[in-house]
C-alpha cells in the first residue's frame, strides 16, 4: 500500500505501436481495358471491312479511358497515362470506322451499279443527218446515232443547232455560243422507264462542263415515266465559251442506277 505521501510508480512502458500497414496499390483497370480495346479497335480499323467491329470498340475504348481518366483525376485510381492513351486510340478507332464505312458503301454501290446496269451498244446505220467528215472524240457516237440498250430502250441525240438566247436567258454569259440538241428516247422494253432520273451533260473543246440554258421553256427536259412503246423528245440549250465552241460532247444517262451513259460528240456549227 501507499500513502498520499509516496511518489507515484513509475509509468508501464507497453510494446510500441505495429507500423501502419502500407496502403495497397491504386487500380486502374478501366484504363487497361480501354488502352486494350483500342489497339484492337485500330488493328480493326486498318481493314475497311471491319469497320463495324471497329466503331464497336472505339465507344467501348472511349467510355471506359474516360471513365478511368475521371477516377485518376480523384485519385481512385493510379497509371492515368494509361488510361488516355486507351482514350486516343478510341478515337482513331472511331475515324477509322468512319473511313471504313465510306469504302464499304462505295464499293457496294459501284458493284450493284453493275450488277443492274443495263449497257448497249451503238446501232450500226448512221443516220442521215450525220454529215461526211463531221469529227466526233474517239469512242463516242456522233450526232444522230442511236444507242440502244439490252432492254431495248433508244437514244438518239441530234447535232446542234445555233441558238439565239432572250434577253432574260439564265446560264448564257454575253459573248458564248448558245445551242440547242434534242434528246429522243424510245422505249422498246416492257417496262416503264422513268426519264425524271435522266441526267445530261455537256461539255466543250476543253473538256470543262458548259452550262444549260434556261430560257423560257427551254430546257424541255425528259420527265415522268414513258411506257413501253412510246417516245420522248426533250430540246436543251447550252451556252459554250467562244475558244471552246469547237466540238459538243453530250452525255445522256436515262436512268440513274439502271442504265449506263453513252457520249456523243461532234463538230459545233
Amino acid at each position: 500500500m501507499t500513502t498520499s505521501g509516496d511518489a507515484p510508480p513509475p509509468p508501464q512502458w507497453g510494446q510500441p505501436p505495429p507500423p501502419p500497414p502500407s496502403p495497397r496499390p491504386l487500380r486502374n483497370g478501366l484504363g487497361v481495358a480501354s488502352l486494350v480495346l483500342g489497339i484492337i479497335g485500330v488493328l480493326c480499323g486498318l481493314v475497311p471491312l471491319l469497320f463495324w467491329a471497329a466503331g464497336i470498340l472505339a465507344v467501348l475504348a472511349l467510355v471506359f479511358g474516360c471513365v478511368g481518366i475521371g477516377r485518376a483525376r480523384g485519385g481512385q485510381a493510379d497509371n492515368k497515362a494509361v488510361a488516355i492513351w486507351g482514350t486516343s486510340l478510341g478515337v482513331v478507332a472511331a475515324i477509322l470506322a468512319v473511313v471504313g464505312l465510306a469504302i464499304t458503301i462505295t464499293v457496294v454501290n459501284d458493284t450493284v451499279d453493275d450488277l443492274h446496269s443495263t449497257g448497249g451498244k451503238k446501232e450500226p446505220a448512221v443516220a442521215k443527218e450525220s454529215p461526211a467528215g463531221e469529227t466526233s472524240r474517239s469512242g463516242a457516237l456522233r450526232f444522230g446515232e442511236a444507242f440502244a440498250y439490252d432492254d431495248g430502250v433508244r437514244v438518239t441525240v441530234s447535232r446542234p443547232v445555233s441558238y439565239q438566247p432572250g434577253a432574260y436567258a439564265a446560264g448564257h454569259a454575253a459573248g458564248n455560243k448558245a445551242l440547242t440538241v434534242k434528246i429522243t428516247v424510245v422505249n422498246g422494253s416492257g417496262e416503264s422507264v422513268d426519264l425524271s432520273l435522266t441526267t445530261v451533260t455537256f461539255k466543250d473543246a476543253d473538256g470543262a462542263e458548259a452550262e444549260k440554258v434556261y430560257d423560257g421553256d427551254l430546257p424541255r427536259e425528259l420527265a415522268g415515266h414513258l411506257e413501253p412503246g412510246e417516245q420522248a423528245v426533250a430540246t436543251y440549250a447550252v451556252s459554250l465559251p467562244r475558244d471552246a465552241a469547237r466540238t459538243l460532247d453530250v452525255q445522256v444517262e436515262p436512268g440513274f442506277l439502271h442504265y449506263k451513259s453513252a457520249t456523243w460528240s461532234g463538230t459545233a456549227p
